[in-house]
């Protein structure tokens, strides 16, 4: 027969095993939120003369140059492609235009991934 103490213990045990669960859960909810909440662009300015693509490589159509100076809403970034250089996407463009990251002062936290997975 369990006595009275023992009983104390388990309950104080299994109060703290779903507290932790509680705040792993959380967490892990938060983190999700964080994601699904990334902005849709980034405000980003130029440090030199910007050529804009119509694909993530320089070999494809260029449809003009913005000039040093100029803040891009750049609305995902991607190292897919030919070069593996990362290329920024211009937000709600069309047709979609993309502009070479090197063009931009150097950046810690690279716009989200344009291809996740």
């Amino acid at each position: 027969m369990a006595t009275p103490q023992s009983a104390l213990t388990k309950t104080a045990v299994l109060g703290a095993a779903l507290a932790l669960a509680g705040l792993t859960a959380t967490s892990a909810e938060a983190q999700g939120a964080t994601a699904a909440a990334a902005p849709a662009f980034v405000n980003l300015t130029t440090a030199e003369s910007s050529p804009i693509y119509a694909q993530p490589t320089s070999s494809s159509t260029r449809y003009r140059t913005e000039p040093r100076g100029t803040t891009l809403r750049i609305q995902c970034s991607t190292t897919k492609t030919p070069s593996g250089e990362r290329w920024f996407r211009i937000y709600d463009s069309k047709p979609t235009s993309w502009v070479w990251s090197g063009h931009f002062p150097s950046q810690v936290h690279p716009p989200k991934e344009c291809f996740p997975g």
